[in-house]
């Protein structure tokens, strides 16, 4: 259970209600000066180095808004932890609306510093650059400044900031509020129970296929009654970016991939090149699952057999569940035998009770890791249910937390890592917990167990994975002319599902457009490539470990520290010496899975 007291004891506490105020007050402090930025960008060209009134005042401008991102990240992410845990608290659901309204402003009255220093010339940025309050913002500055070209004015990005708020972050709200709500009836044996989406998702790890396929039916049932809701929210967002990205196409055409490649600091050929790695060795992907298929005695898997745990019958002495004080020693014990200090730091978090774990049918489901921005401390989401996958999910949010430890030290921009990087800590933390688990296996079966999980890993991330990638940029591809109906965005995941799975599944889940919380997020477009990078790019990493040994640990912390300030090429050059814009870095990643496959079949 979270302990979230050492941030605010509560959404009505005083020291929560000083925030929000101070964050209102130094607001409109913010907008006031930012009229001197707007006067400036009228004549930008004429600004160089000895524009020494306005560097100052530059400086204050991003110390001010510096301090209010702190408060009001705080503010949010506390709401978000409440709203997580209790989707219909209503406090909570206004006040996010609000928390959200403070960071539209901030993010409004902060365009006229930001489009100064992108449109500046590189004397005046550098200089801007000498200053204590810019030089922590130097990496993200120069990496906008790539994006002048797709620019618009200064009105027309505040006006697509503030109508956003109640435009596309509107529809994913929604979406918010119909996964928290929704609820679905299913019949276990001869009774009848109603579940949340978050308590239904733990019938996926279920050992019996009867109750899997029921709750996945139930599940997509459910669902499908909210189908034209959902179609309406997937069109409504990428109608949004596609309008949004034909207005930034006046000097160069912007792509509906473009924002997301930028975001993620990767380039379109680093993109390229992994995907066609991944699509060439989907038959190794098929394979696995079809392994998984044998295991449980079925000719073919169906979608509800995906998340289906080993055959506990096939592994003597053993519990099917892991009790979550079992499952913590095991993640650090795992972590301590990379480094004393990571294990040590599971240990903290456990004891500072900033893991929560619970089942009740107000949370929401998924699993997360955040953190607070004035104390940098972590928390880590999840509903544990004592599963070994549950485990894995375990290990990996708490990877993600132990990256955001290891930078508490860095100015906060150089912290603000991509989401394909962010992975490499969470999946290299499955992998080690993975790792221990199958060198203290004593049977073959239970060396078996733990590879099943691999085996779930190269499906998820081979093939599930692209399989929503491929959807989405179909989804972009056909709204460019038209609305798609439900109908319509069925048959566009059937199709992306058959270019992964082929005929490894027995049929193809396509509703999962309506189920997937991915789709429907606001913040970010293609939130899925990004997974299959970071399982690829945290095995190049882990190889690592054998080659350099005791070293290990600092070189990976080091890494880990980067992340913040160095696109993913410049980061894989640095600490790995690769070209991830060449197929031979991901074959190498491949090859291990190849290795875990094979493993696992010399077993059978």
């Amino acid at each position: 259970i979270w302990n979230n007291y050492d941030e605010y004891s509560s959404i009505e506490s005083p020291e929560f209600n000083e925030d929000l105020a101070l964050v209102r007050k130094k607001s409109e402090v913010l907008k006031t000066q930012s009229v001197i930025f707007e006067e400036c960008l009228k004549r930008v060209d004429q600004l160089d180095g000895s524009s020494l009134e306005l560097i100052e005042a530059a400086a204050r401008q991003r110390r001010l808004a510096d301090e209010i991102f702190v408060i009001g990240a705080n503010l949010g992410t506390y709401v978000s932890c409440l709203l997580s845990v209790n989707g219909s608290h209503v406090q909570a659901r206004q006040m996010q609306a609000v928390v959200r309204q403070l960071m539209t402003h901030l993010e409004e009255n902060s365009l006229s510093l930001n489009q100064l220093m992108a449109e500046a010339s590189s004397e005046f940025v550098s200089a801007c650059f000498l200053r204590d309050e810019f030089s922590p913002h130097e990496f993200l500055i120069r990496k906008q400044r790539e994006l002048l070209p797709f620019k618009l004015s200064l009105e027309q990005e505040k006006m697509l900031t503030r109508f956003a708020v109640n435009g596309m972050h509107g529809w994913s709200t929604l979406y918010d509020n119909i996964s928290t709500s929704l609820r679905c009836t299913v019949r276990l044996g001869n009774e009848e129970k109603v579940f949340g989406l978050a308590r239904a998702a733990g019938y996926a790890q279920s050992p019996d296929a009867q109750e899997r396929r029921e709750v996945y039916l139930s599940v997509r049932n459910a669902w499908q009654t909210q189908q034209e809701s959902c179609a309406s929210i997937l069109n409504a967002l990428a109608g949004w970016r596609l309008d949004e990205n034909e207005l930034r196409s006046r000097k160069k055409p912007f792509h509906f991939l473009d924002a997301s490649l930028h975001k993620c600091r990767i380039d379109a050929c680093t993109l390229e090149t992994m995907m066609s790695v991944v699509e060439e060795n989907l038959p190794l992907a098929r394979h696995a699952l079809d392994l998984k298929a044998k295991s449980l005695e079925v000719d073919c898997m169906a979608p509800w057999d995906l998340f289906a745990p080993f055959p506990e019958e096939l592994v003597e002495n053993t519990s099917h569940l892991i009790p979550f004080v079992e499952a913590i020693e095991l993640v650090r014990q795992a972590f301590a035998d990379i480094s004393p200090e990571m294990g040590e730091f599971v240990t903290m978090m456990h004891n500072n009770q900033w893991i929560e774990g619970q089942i009740t049918d107000t949370k929401r489901p998924g699993a997360f890791c955040t953190r607070f921005a004035k104390s940098r401390n972590p928390r880590v989401y999840m509903t544990y249910k004592g599963t070994l996958d549950d485990v894995g999910t375990l290990a990996h949010e708490l990877g993600h937390a132990f990256h955001n430890w290891v930078m508490r030290d860095l100015p906060l921009p150089e912290t603000w890592y991509p989401m394909t990087l962010a992975e490499t800590a969470s999946i290299l933390a499955e992998t080690v917990v993975s790792d221990v688990m199958l060198k203290r296996a004593t049977t073959t079966e239970a060396k078996r167990k733990v590879l099943w999980g691999e085996l779930g890993s190269a499906e998820a991330f081979l093939m599930n994975i692209p399989a929503r990638f491929w959807f989405e940029c179909e989804l972009y591809k056909a709204r460019r002319d038209r609305t798609l109906s439900p109908s319509e965005l069925c048959e566009l995941m059937r199709a992306a599902w058959h270019k992964s799975y082929g005929n490894s599944l027995s049929e193809m889940n396509e509703f999962f457009w309506c189920s997937k919380l991915h789709f429907h997020m606001s913040s970010n477009s293609f939130y899925n490539y990004p997974y299959t990078f970071g399982y690829l790019f945290a095995l190049g990493v882990y190889a690592q470990r054998e080659k350099i040994g005791p070293r290990f640990y600092s070189s990976y912390v080091n890494l880990l520290r980067d992340t913040g300030r160095l696109t993913a090429e410049d980061l894989a050059l640095k600490h790995l010496n690769v070209d991830l814009r060449k197929p031979q870095f991901w074959k190498d990643s491949v090859a291990i899975i190849r290795q875990q496959i094979e493993h696992y079949m010399s077993l059978s």
